[in-house]
């Protein structure tokens, strides 16, 4: 393996390291057997793409990424065994559990080793208002272990199916459930237990608003061994989608629903025409129609068709020979549109919250802006505060060049209150983090000693050239949840 400098907190700071393959993978079969360390250059390269791909500019970034092997441990102590290794070698160290992340998050930037925790999975216990499950436990294997005890996760995120515990919290922000309960800093993930990087890993472990220090940290921090994460009351849902002939309707519509007695999972604003994207619902819109997706609770349907009468809205069921409704909203939205125009982008902001006119009338400012290229698609949650936070993850189309449009469309939003969550980045800091810095630098610092996990991701900045790949190799187009291992 090639010497690989690897960046601490601080990006102007690198060390180097020079460990030899043979002695990384002669460790790692001590530990795991032949059979779990993957060396295959085609199967390693399974494990070096995500979902990055919906920017042209992480597209370029991540294009060389690699790595000497990859390690599949399959129970605690052979994940712990695996980062002994790490530890002693010093070899940069990047966790992966589905690889459903948008940002690169569990892309290496250093070569070194990928730990793949999909093997360590199981539910530990399952209680009144809470459940334990191991890093790899898929959240789909969390929500049907709650609903049989008549509970439900609080939040899950849209690939729920696939998506693992840790990848969850440490990757991801929200999702299915947001719009009752509000986002993972919302109290919705009760406690974590982590590894140290160390020779000899101990197991630190968070509760309350210590958790808050590794959430959506892309696993920079330590190496996740439990996730307890809030449950709450199980509800039985009902589908439809709610068209409007104008947009600011269905805004209103999405903010009003959320802020009501319908008990809400998902409340997801859809300008058109992003309706027409969606191919299972294309003959049913036409190009002018906004759609505002909807999963809420079947016994609130009398107050959800008051609300829908009352913005001028027209109810529809979800159709039954469509993907289930999850599999549109949130960043399945992008993955629709890109389908659609393979040359568009994407974006992340957040509106005013617990502010209905301001809201509002940021919506009409973009959209008056941006024309058919910056299309509203807004996922209506509670906030943190209780009250109502839209949350904007737009399909960007047409962008004349792409570099420096995007940045002028990041200005004029930050001139209009809207803060953008820059997706266009590997780094935490860029990608939406709202921990506390210094208590997540210095449980970094507890944690990974030697500054070899996950390198370049926090404390570091994005590189200042930023080229789009037009002539990136042809993409998957399939869902996170239609991908194989």
């Amino acid at each position: 393996m090639q010497s690989a400098p690897v960046r601490p907190r601080d990006a102007s700071m690198t060390i180097t390291l020079t460990p030899r393959s043979d002695d990384l993978v002669d460790a790692l079969t001590g530990v795991l057997g032949t059979d779990r360390v993957v060396r295959d250059r085609t199967k390693i390269g399974r494990y070096l793409r995500d979902f990055s791909w919906y920017s042209p500019i992480l597209e370029s970034a991540l294009a060389d990424t690699t790595v000497t092997a990859v390690a599949k441990p399959g129970s605690l102590d052979e994940l712990r065994e695996t980062v002994a290794v790490a530890a002693h070698l010093r070899v940069p160290l990047t966790m992966r559990g589905a690889g459903t992340g948008n940002y690169g998050q569990s892309l290496p930037l250093e070569d070194g080793l990928v730990v793949d925790v999909k093997g360590v999975a199981g539910v530990l216990a399952v209680e009144e208002g809470r459940i334990a499950v191991l890093p790899g436990t898929t959240m789909k294997t969390a929500e049907e272990a709650a609903r049989a005890t008549g509970q439900e996760l609080a939040v899950m995120p849209s690939t729920y199916r696939v998506a693992t515990a840790s990848g969850f919290i440490c990757g991801g922000s929200g999702g299915i459930g947001a719009s009752a309960h509000g986002d993972l800093w919302s109290g919705n993930v009760l406690a974590v237990e982590l590894l140290t990087v160390t020779e000899d890993p101990q197991v630190v472990r968070l509760e309350g608003q210590q958790v808050n220090a590794v959430l959506h940290t892309y696993g920079t921090i330590g190496v996740i061994t439990r996730v307890e994460l809030r449950l709450v009351p199980r509800h039985e849902y009902v589908a439809s989608y709610v068209a409007f002939t104008d947009l600011g309707d269905a805004c209103a519509f999405g903010w009003d629903l959320v802020d009501s007695a319908v008990h809400t999972r998902l409340a997801s604003v859809q300008e058109a025409p992003i309706g027409r994207m969606f191919t299972p619902l294309a003959d049913a819109l036409d190009d002018r129609t906004h759609v505002v997706l909807v999963w809420s609770d079947g016994d609130d349907d009398p107050l959800l068709d008051e609300l829908v009468d009352r913005h001028g809205g027209t109810r529809t069921a979800w159709p039954a020979d469509a993907p289930h409704i999850t599999q549109f909203p949130y960043s399945h939205t992008i993955l629709w549109s890109r389908r659609a125009d393979p040359g568009s982008s994407w974006l992340q902001c957040e509106y005013a919250a617990d502010d209905r006119g301001r809201f509002l009338e940021q919506v009409r400012a973009v959209t008056a802006r941006y024309p058919g290229v910056f299309l509203q698609h807004i996922e209506v949650n509670r906030s943190r505060e209780g009250g109502v936070r839209c949350m904007g993850i737009p399909p960007l189309m047409g962008l004349p060049d792409h570099t420096a449009a995007l940045d002028a469309l990041i200005e004029f939003c930050a001139s209009i209150g809207v803060v953008v969550l820059n997706p266009h980045s590997y780094v935490v800091e860029e990608g939406g983090f709202v921990g506390d810095v210094a208590e997540t630098l210095a449980l970094k610092d507890r944690c990974d000693p030697h500054g070899i996990l996950n390198p370049g991701k926090l404390g570091a900045s994005f590189f200042a050239a930023r080229d789009s790949a037009p002539g990136a190799a042809a993409r998957d187009l399939r869902a996170p949840e239609q991908l194989d291992d």
